[in-house]
Order: C-alpha cells, then structure tokens, then sequence
C-alpha cells in the first residue's frame, strides 16, 4: 500500500540535494527565530519605555492631584415638582 503522501512530495535521491534541503531547513529555522528574537526585543523595549513614561508621569504629577479628603462629596441633585406629577 502507498502513502498518500509519495503522490504530492517525493523526497530527493542524491545525497547531495538531501544535504541541501538540510541546510536550507536549518537556514530557514534560524531565520524565524532571529526574527522573533527582534520583534520580542521590540516589544519588550516597548514596553520599558511605557512603564518608565508611566511612571515619571505618577512623580511629577501625583503632588497636583492629590485632594484633602475631608469626607465632602460632591454631588448634584433635581428638584422634582410633585404637584405637577401628580397632576399627570
């Protein structure tokens, strides 16, 4: 019985291009893993940047933002008529 696959993909004969698809197999892996290597240093030097951003953010501006609590709420409110809705 025949593998299905032998139909679509015969593998070389000569040592020669066997040794050449090997290389070429090692070739393309380090290249996928040099690349990733590069968009991960990419992300993570993103994500320093945004972090020391954030932070001297929070330093210079935290002394502005900070409110005395002195238990007020600020809250707004609508007096409602209710002899005009009772009438409705």
């Amino acid at each position: 019985m025949q593998d299905p696959w032998q139909r679509f993909y015969q593998p070389p004969t000569s040592p020669l291009a066997r040794l050449g698809l090997v290389l070429l197999g090692i070739g393309i892996l380090a290249l996928s893993f040099l690349l990733g290597l590069v968009f991960l240093a990419i992300a993570v030097g993103m994500a320093v940047i945004g972090f020391v951003v954030l932070t001297v953010r929070r330093w210079l501006g935290g002394s502005r933002s900070r409110k005395s609590d002195d238990g007020l709420i600020d809250v707004e409110y609508r007096v409602v008529n209710r002899r005009k809705r009772d009438e409705d």
